[in-house]
């Protein structure tokens, strides 16, 4: 049974994330932390999660009398770099899906990954994974000189645009075409959990890939076995594709 702390457990992954970990033998949940003026702090999860008391009160660190076996972060750049530094600190794995981090930020994260096991995702979705390995193969077809272009939709409360995953997709894209013709285009609508296409323009045709996010629950469910997987490596930088390619 490995033992899970999650920081932003207060946020809609975070949320998701816990009732999965208290239903789930796999996994117990040890302790969640929140920012220091959220309304949920020193509450018990169950009054986060609208259940029973589970014993846990919300925190804005992780105690010292929590041991975890890995972090799950969703939770804002500021947050993610307080609670690296104390997954470091700890040797604790933690698994990154927050999005929004500034160069310095991913630099530090980069750095860290020398001393603990850390998996970057800015979506934890197998499908996003599956994705980005079909355009790996797309080398075999295409070149630089083809228009590359993503667009993405997001929830109007996100606050990252472009978004962590298209960002992520265009790395991918960069590293297999360089100096390529490429475009982000972002939209924020009602509640929309999350829509990536990658369009690639021939002469007088064009491709596209697309991801749709019909649920957040793809996203706390990618990470549980994002969460299991790292729990077992050693120091690094893994990615959501390292899950599926092993």
């Amino acid at each position: 049974m490995k033992q899970i702390f999650i920081s932003g457990i207060t946020g809609k992954v975070g949320k998701l994330l816990s009732t999965l970990i208290v239903n789930d033998s796999n996994f117990n949940l040890v302790g969640g932390s929140c920012s220091p003026n959220n309304k949920y702090l020193q509450k018990d999860i169950g009054e986060l999660l609208q259940t029973a008391e589970v014993g846990i009160e919300v925190s804005d660190t992780i105690p010292d009398t929590v041991n975890p076996d890995v972090i799950i972060d969703f939770s804002t750049p500021e947050a993610s770099m307080k609670v690296l530094k104390e997954a470091v600190s700890r040797n604790i794995p933690i698994l990154i899906g927050t999005t929004g981090f500034e160069p310095n930020q991913i630099e530090e994260i980069e750095h860290s990954s020398n001393k603990i096991a850390i998996l970057f995702a800015p979506n934890t979705s197998s499908g996003i994974a599956i994705l980005k390995s079909l355009l790996n193969e797309s080398k075999k077809f295409f070149s630089k000189e083809n228009k590359f272009q993503i667009s993405e939709t997001h929830h109007t409360e996100k606050r990252d645009a472009p978004s962590g995953t298209a960002l992520d997709i265009q790395k991918e894209l960069l590293n297999i075409f360089p100096d390529a013709n490429l475009k982000i285009e972002s939209f924020r609508e009602g509640d929309n959990p999350g829509e990536h296409t990658v369009s690639i323009a021939m002469e007088n045709e064009v491709i596209e890939l697309r991801h749709m996010a019909k649920d957040r629950s793809i996203f706390a469910l990618g990470a549980l076995k994002g969460a299991m997987w790292l729990s077992e490596k050693p120091a690094g930088l893994y990615h959501m594709q390292d899950i599926y390619s092993s």
